[in-house]
């Protein structure tokens, strides 16, 4: 008889880890004589994943970093600064993007001389972050189906072709400031990064970050 015993006190696996690779973002706050601006990315076009999207700066987790380390390493590799130019505040809000997960996190970014590494990025831009505390963004509901193969077997399920499989249903957020449109994922990033400061922002007047 098998021992079921091996099921206490036992951690976990997560079935398919492998499979995919979690991500991690730096969201780069900049301090100008305007007030806090943040920074964005536009994806160069040799890009074979999402080229000419707008984007923050970042990409997959390597095997043995952590989150923020990986956010660290994209945004010094993309924008050609150091490390020291980027003072991490912490974490914003992890987000499931299908099986992967996306890990954002808040910096002051000082002394950037907006050059990039024009391998990866075709331009940089800031957006005032009082523009996001003001402006919602436009949202867009969407469903996914399942897409079947020709050779699926239907005869194997109970309702065969009429099983009723589960409709996945999102929704896209989009942005718009002065022609640049920024939607998908960072576009839902910037919200829930904003949802978390507004409150200081409406006490504050668009205080420090460090006040926050």
């Amino acid at each position: 008889m098998p021992d079921l015993s091996i099921f206490r006190n036992r951690t976990p696996a997560v079935t398919g880890e492998h499979s995919v690779r979690n991500s991690a973002v730096m969201i780069p706050v900049m301090e100008t004589p305007e007030g806090l601006h943040l920074l964005f990315e536009v994806r160069s076009e040799k890009l074979e994943h999402q080229p000419g999207d707008i984007c923050f700066p970042g990409g997959g987790i390597e095997e043995g970093e952590t989150p923020d380390q990986a956010a660290l390493r994209e945004l010094t590799e993309e924008l050609l600064v150091s490390p020291a130019q980027a003072e991490i505040i912490g974490p914003a809000d992890v987000f499931a993007a299908g099986a992967r997960f996306v890990y954002p996190f808040v910096c002051m970014l000082k002394g950037y001389d907006y050059r990039f590494n024009e391998a990866e990025v075709a331009d940089v831009f800031t957006v005032p972050l009082a523009f996001f505390a003001e402006n919602a963004p436009e949202i867009h509901k969407v469903e996914y189906r399942p897409v079947f193969g020709e050779d699926f077997p239907f005869e194997k399920i109970h309702g065969g072709r009429q099983y009723g499989w589960r409709v996945q249903k999102d929704n896209i957020l989009f942005y718009e400031y002065e022609g640049r449109v920024i939607w998908g994922m960072t576009a839902k990033i910037v919200n829930a990064f904003v949802s978390v400061l507004r409150p200081s922002l409406r006490q504050a007047g668009q205080s420090k970050i460090s006040e926050t």
